[in-house]
């Protein structure tokens, strides 16, 4: 299937999440932020929407997904667009080495298990099964001063997933919201 961002077109398989607003809420906080020669990765890259746009924004780019095709895609998308970006096929930090000045991820974040949808969406029982994970790991991939850029819904418990930062001493807060049908959509900053 096709999807088009101002001069960005990706192709993207039905096994990859196909981004909607919780893709493009992030997009617009990135736009804000000067990430120009920055070392960015991006976590669960899918088909490369994010990395994309930051990699032609002049960042320097690593983005990782768990399922091959979302590789395969975000590589020829990459490609396509003109933007140089390192794709790894990694279970989260797996596969990565460095440290980075923003990492970003769009995680699974709703509240059902695998069982019972999509596991792009399924974020287990709590809808922070992956989050509590990722959280867990990041800061050992940021450089001094780095950032965490990260959406939620607010069906995922924000307070639960700043706490989640919190707890690993970083600070954390919400940087952008996005009211949908049936969820708010909000992105979290942590430092």
């Amino acid at each position: 299937m096709k999807y088009f961002y101002k001069d960005i077109e990706l192709d993207v398989p039905d096994s990859v999440y196909y981004p909607k607003e919780d893709s493009e809420l992030l997009i617009e906080v990135i736009q804000k932020i000067d990430i120009k020669g920055k070392n960015i990765l991006e976590i669960g890259c899918g088909s490369g929407l994010l990395s994309i746009i930051m990699a032609r924004k002049g960042a320097k780019v690593t983005a990782t997904d768990i399922n091959p095709d979302a590789i395969e895609a975000a590589e020829i998308n990459a490609e396509k667009n003109g933007a140089n970006i390192l794709v790894l096929l990694s279970n989260m930090f797996e596969n990565v080495t460095g440290k980075f000045d923003l990492v970003v991820f769009n995680p699974p974040y709703l509240p059902i298990g695998e069982d019972e949808g999509d596991i792009t969406y399924s974020g287990g029982s709590s809808g922070r099964e992956i989050i509590e994970l990722f959280v867990s790991h990041v800061k050992n991939y940021l450089n001094k001063n780095g950032v965490v850029l990260m959406v939620i819904s607010s069906l995922t418990g924000e307070k639960e997933v700043i706490d989640l930062f919190k707890e690993i001493g970083m600070n954390a807060k919400s940087v952008a919201r996005k009211k949908v049908s049936w969820e708010e959509l909000v992105v979290i900053g942590a430092n």
